[in-house]
């Protein structure tokens, strides 16, 4: 039997059991807090340690083997609004039911920030498809990536 975790089941957010070995491992590994009103999404509460990393920093940083790392799908999506930040998103799950969505802000310094959110099944989809963003081939970036805002 695989791994599993329970997550949830307080401030609003649904009880749910994710089998994501990836999803498990980062929630592991940093220490994230849920965010109200967002079932089934969670921000790095790590924000010192994590916010200078890219997604594919964050999950080698977290042990993740680069085999497995190398298999995923890595999305660059500008949204088309002005106070939208863009995103990278990073679906874990072959069914694209987990995943990593990573906000870039620029900070004072005119440097990149990045604010991780874990994603499980009950938040992934449902959040890209409140800001309307469908994961196209358009928008696949390779892993190595460098962001032009």
């Amino acid at each position: 039997m695989s791994e599993s975790i329970s997550i949830g089941g307080s401030k609003g957010h649904i009880d749910e059991i994710v089998t994501d070995p990836i999803f498990i491992t980062l929630y592991n590994f940093f220490r994230w807090r849920m965010i109200p009103n967002c079932t089934g999404r969670f921000t790095c509460k790590d924000q010192k340690k994590v916010s200078h990393l890219p997604p594919v920093e964050l999950l080698c940083n977290a042990g993740i083997d680069l085999a497995v790392i190398d298999r995923l799908r890595q999305y660059f999506v500008l949204i088309e609004n002005e106070r939208k930040d863009p995103i990278y998103v990073i679906p874990f799950a072959d069914d694209g039911s987990t995943g990593l969505i990573t906000y870039l802000k620029m900070n004072e310094e005119n440097t990149i920030r990045y604010v991780h959110t874990l994603n499980s099944g009950s938040g992934f989809k449902r959040k890209l498809d409140a800001i309307n963003v469908v994961l196209s081939d358009d928008c696949l970036v390779g892993m190595a990536h460098k962001p032009f805002i």
